[in-house]
């Protein structure tokens, strides 16, 4: 992906939306949850764009991205919770089953 420079009258916003996409590109995360963060960062940057966007719906929805790729930078992104458990590499699942 080529990175994205924002113009200096693009606005904060801009400037943070590039950064998130820095460090997200930085993570060394396996690929399905790469590709969750990367869906959600693109509905981040178009509901931005979107026609009457709210500036500080975007910079709350920024900031919880950028709370998550931080806890992907330490290993715990929490995405990984909301999925069920499978079997382990000895065919086992976590509950027993």
């Amino acid at each position: 992906m080529p990175d994205f420079v924002p113009s200096p009258d693009s606005g904060e916003l801009a400037a943070k939306l590039a950064e998130a996409r820095r460090k997200m590109a930085a993570l060394d995360l396996p690929r399905p949850l790469a590709a969750r963060l990367h869906r959600r960062f693109i509905a981040i940057c178009d509901a931005v764009k979107a026609p009457g966007a709210d500036e500080a719906s975007g910079e709350r929805r920024l900031a919880a991205f950028l709370a998550v790729l931080e806890r992907g930078a330490r290993g715990t992104t929490g995405e990984q919770e909301h999925e069920q458990a499978g079997p382990n590499r000895c065919g086992v699942r976590p509950d027993g089953r």
